[in-house]
């Protein structure tokens, strides 16, 4: 499962110097033919859809984001990893010198603290008023013991005052602060335009001369989110039940908030749509109350396939190939979870993805999750069938949110709720859009006016339709959609 750039031996290099041994390295590997990715046909489908919005737009937009992503999760050549595990990530991308990290694997971390969003409410206040979301009890996730016992640098040596919680960046996956396991990868020619360009550097976003950073046509970047599901045990999974009809819900709804679940059964012991009891979240507390949040429990779960999830079971050589912050960052998410250690023979499951690429100028946006109902409600809309190009995979479990710029159907002047409820319940308030969000991307950053921010208090409105043009996002250098830039730019 070793990430690679451009072929086996630079990925063997790039590995060594990790200190990742060098196993199962496969060259890149892009998105194949068949399923729509940059086709000029398809493009020009994309670009007229969008500029005619309504219910044939946003069809014509869903059925590419469902190709996109049966195609970016086929098989890589070995069949052991799906195709986008062959393409760089982040953590090459923002190395100061890509082959300079640190051999422990405790390189560069970021800063993973969840954040405080501010709201503008829609109703109820002065109008454009911006009030406080309450996300401010957000769970707390102190790093197991057992993790900083036995992987003492990465634990260490990314901790900060401000986020002592922390855990340094693997070479393979990232540290969300939480359960879900990430992982960001680049497309070749993004991986290329960011290094090449020197946009990994804070020095070259502070002396740009534009108001928009180039980026190709060619650019694709995914964050990828793995759960982890122990072996020999039944694991239980929160999903997704409710619906997003109160875009201005200031409430915390992170997934720890959730009552519904599945259960998982690696082992085969229980049969597909059995019953069974099931626990899960440890060592997780409510940061006012100070007490532990779980472990919750539930009866008569209905127990599903593994092979209704992309997963892998990760080998005796993968594991050795990890780096010493891969492997806290997936215990830590086992013990979170379960309340034990991760190793060979324990699964990772795909349980959400943002696909984004720039086909269009105004990009593609695309988020999918699993779901025990993947055939109900909106999100199951527009899915081709793909049989024919993807007669294995489970691409059909999941669901998926676009976010192209579309506006909402009853006001052309809003964008609709869009979001992938794994990844931006634990950060964001409910009313939010991909879309508008990646607008706002642009350096510097910081809170204040003529900043880019999130919370950028030049254009408060969450769902409001934003472009490079809006007057609002004016003052930054644009990083065109692009967060991890100004995120990860090292000074």
């Amino acid at each position: 499962m070793s990430k690679t750039l451009i072929g086996t031996a630079l990925a063997t290099a790039f590995a060594s110097a990790l200190g990742v041994a060098a196993i199962a390295a496969e060259q890149y590997q892009p998105i194949p033919p068949g399923y729509g990715y940059n086709d000029p046909n398809e493009v020009a489908k994309l670009q007229a859809a969008v500029k005619a919005g309504g219910p044939a737009g946003r069809k014509v937009v869903r059925e590419h984001g469902w190709k996109l992503w049966a195609g970016i999760m086929q098989p890589s050549n070995s069949g052991s990893a799906p195709l986008w595990y062959t393409w760089p990530n982040t953590f090459a991308a923002f190395q100061p010198d890509q082959l300079a990290a640190d051999a422990s694997g405790a390189g560069r971390g970021r800063d993973q603290s969840r954040i405080q969003f501010n709201l503008t409410v829609l109703g109820g206040e002065a109008p454009g008023a911006v009030v406080p979301v309450n996300i401010k009890n957000v769970p707390s996730y102190p790093i197991p013991g057992e993790v900083k016992t036995a992987y003492p640098k990465a634990t260490s040596q990314c901790a900060s005052p401000a986020n002592p919680e922390n855990i340094c960046d693997g070479a393979h996956v990232l540290f969300n602060g939480d359960i879900m396991i990430a992982s960001e990868s680049l497309s070749q020619d993004a991986y290329d335009t960011i290094r090449g360009q020197k946009y990994y550097l804070q020095s070259t976003l502070n002396n740009f001369d534009k108001h928009v950073l180039p980026l190709p046509q060619t650019y694709v970047v995914t964050k990828h989110m793995y759960w982890p599901v122990p072996r020999g045990q039944v694991a239980a999974i929160p999903v997704w039940h409710r619906d997003f009809n109160k875009p201005n819900d200031p409430s915390y709804q992170g997934y720890e908030t959730w009552r519904d679940f599945v259960a998982v059964d690696p082992s085969g012991k229980y049969r597909p749509g059995s019953r069974v009891p099931v626990e899960y979240l440890y060592k997780v507390f409510d940061p006012k109350t100070k007490k532990q949040l779980g472990p919750i429990k539930a009866q008569n779960v209905v127990v599903h396939a593994m092979d209704e999830f992309y997963n892998h079971q990760v080998t005796d050589d993968e594991w050795k190939s990890f780096d010493e912050a891969d492997k806290a960052i997936i215990n830590a998410a086992s013990y979170w979870a379960y309340n034990k250690p991760f190793g060979p023979g324990d699964y990772l499951v795909t349980i959400a993805m943002h696909i984004n690429t720039k086909e269009i100028p105004s990009w593609a946006l695309q988020s999918v999750w699993w779901s025990d109902r993947p055939n109900a409600g909106a999100y199951a809309q527009d899915r081709p069938d793909l049989r024919k190009l993807n007669p294995k995979g489970p691409w059909n479990h999941y669901l998926l949110v676009d976010a192209y710029g579309i506006p909402d159907s009853k006001n052309k002047d809003k964008l609709p709720v869009a979001t992938n409820p794994y990844i931006e319940l634990v950060t964001h308030p409910v009313g939010t859009d991909c879309n508008n969000c990646h607008n706002r991307a642009g350096w510097p950053t910081g809170k204040g006016q003529g900043k880019a921010s999130y919370q950028n208090p030049d254009c408060p409105d969450l769902l409001a339709r934003l472009s490079p043009d809006s007057a609002c996002l004016k003052s930054p250098t644009l990083t065109d959609f692009q967060w991890i830039i100004p995120d990860r730019a090292l000074k």
